[in-house]
């Protein structure tokens, strides 16, 4: 009898632990997504996604965590926190964000553009920062630096991203935007 009891104790609690909502995990419906590589280890993970609880819809841009040192030289420690760049109400408007982005990459070696963005662990929130893009180039690659400021101007802390990979991204919201017609 006692075993008849606790199973069906344990079964209704295993209910009830699932149907609750619970406001600290919160869901992120990822819309693209990239990873870039860099000698077998996973440098930056990009992604663009609207957190399911909010209303109205916001889409925002992952650039991933950020590591801190000098230009072109970080090193990361942090896995927590992201830097965050929130896009627009609708995929038409994120779009739009992207392409205006992108667009920054053809601009000249250290030119810099201030984008708002937020600097949170796991999800986005409220507190808004600006960041800095500046336009790199290594040999022949364009890169784009987003970095935050630091107490110490001689630091930076700050993510590279490749021009290539800034446009399979956008490439890749493209495509989810003809194979979902019907979604703002």
């Amino acid at each position: 009898m006692k075993r008849i009891i606790t199973t069906i104790i344990l079964a209704c609690m295993g209910v009830l632990a699932f149907g609750q909502q619970s406001s600290v995990l919160r869901h992120r419906m990822e819309i693209a997504e990239l990873e870039t590589e860099i000698l077998g280890t996973l440098d930056t993970e990009l992604e663009v996604f609207y957190m399911n609880d909010e209303n109205p819809r916001m889409y925002y841009l992952s650039l991933g965590n950020l590591g801190f040192g000098i230009d072109l030289i970080q090193i990361e420690f942090d896995p927590i926190f992201e830097l965050f760049i929130p896009l627009g109400n609708t995929l038409t408007e994120a779009i739009a964000k992207m392409e205006e982005i992108k667009a920054f990459y053809k601009q000249p070696r250290r030119s810099t553009m201030e984008l708002t963005g937020c600097f949170a662990a796991l999800y986005p929130n409220s507190n808004i920062v600006t960041i800095t893009a500046t336009k790199r180039q290594v040999l022949s690659s364009k890169l784009v630096e987003f970095s935050l400021p630091t107490s110490d101007e001689r630091f930076v802390r700050a993510t590279y991203i490749s021009k290539s990979d800034f446009g399979s991204l956008l490439g890749t919201l493209k495509i989810y935007k003809k194979l979902h017609p019907k979604e703002i």
